[in-house]
C-alpha cells in the first residue's frame, strides 16, 4: 500500500521534489539531511475488523493509517514568511493528490485525519499529516 502511495505523490503532485518511503519518522532524520521540499510516506496504524465470513474462508476489512512527512529546510527566512508559502504550496498538492483515491478497488477514498508542524531548529521544519483509508485482507 505504501509503494502505491510514493507512486500516486510522483505521478499526482509533480512539484514536489522527492517523494520516498520510509520505516519511521526518525529515520527520515538519520543519515543525510532531507533536502526542503522532500516528502516521506510512512506507515503508521492498522485495525481490523471482525472476519465478515461466517462458514469457510476468511475476509477482513482492515482500518490502514499512513503518515505523509515533508520538510521545509530554508536559511534564508528568519521570521518564516517563505516558509509558510512553500508549506501551502506542497500541502495543496499533497491534498490534491491523495484526498478522495481509492488506492485498491476495496479500499475507501483516503481521508485526511489531520496534521502537524514542528520547528527542528535552525529553520527546518518537518509537517506531518496523517491519511487514513483501507484494504481487503483475504485468506482459506
Amino acid at each position: 500500500m505504501i509503494a502505491l502511495i510514493v507512486d500516486r505523490l510522483k505521478t499526482e503532485a509533480p512539484a514536489l521534489p522527492f517523494v520516498d518511503m520510509a520505516e519511521d519518522l526518525d529515520a527520515i532524520f538519520k543519515g543525510t539531511a532531507p533536502g526542503d521540499g522532500y516528502t516521506y510516506v510512512v506507515p503508521f496504524r492498522e485495525k481490523g475488523t471482525a472476519n465478515k465470513v461466517a462458514t469457510g474462508g476468511f475476509m477482513q476489512v482492515v482500518g490502514f493509517q499512513f503518515l505523509v512527512a515533508f520538510v521545509l529546510r530554508r536559511h534564508d527566512d528568519a521570521k518564516g514568511g517563505l516558509r509558510a508559502l512553500q508549506f501551502d504550496a506542497i500541502k495543496g498538492d499533497i491534498q490534491n493528490a491523495l484526498a478522495g483515491w481509492e488506492p485498491t478497488e476495496h479500499s475507501i477514498p483516503i481521508e485526511l485525519v489531520g496534521g502537524e508542524g514542528t520547528p527542528i531548529g535552525n529553520n527546518i521544519t518537518i509537517y506531518v499529516q496523517t491519511w487514513e483509508t483501507t484494504y481487503l485482507l483475504t485468506g482459506a
